[in-house]
């Protein structure tokens, strides 16, 4: 084998790879948006059931980040869910097909 050769396939082994680490990037950015919409989905139809609560869904979301933590290792902060409830009311259902889709 030559270097000519070498170089050839060393270079299609080389983008196929870097083609994949960024296939894998944008899969996980997309699942990770579909989670943080789908929590916020859950938050804020919890909170909500029919009428807009706002103080019970600052005790809703503070008693997640408390409770959080013991269950997945990682605390959750309150900021965090406060913006993934703002994100599922921000974009309605219709506009965030893509995403419920994907977890499925």
């Amino acid at each position: 084998m030559d270097k000519t050769q070498y170089g050839k396939i060393h270079d299609e082994i080389t983008s196929l790879l870097q083609a994949s680490k960024v296939a894998s990037a944008r899969s996980v950015n997309a699942l990770m948006t579909a989670t943080y919409w789908e929590i916020g989905r859950r938050i804020g139809e919890f909170e909500q059931q029919g009428q807009h609560r706002a103080e019970y869904g600052e005790a809703l979301i503070k008693r997640l980040a408390e409770g959080s933590g013991r269950a997945i290792r990682k605390r959750v902060r309150m900021a965090n869910l406060t913006q993934m409830r703002a994100f599922f009311l921000g974009w309605p259902p219709s506009k965030t097909f893509w995403m419920v889709c994907s977890l499925a």
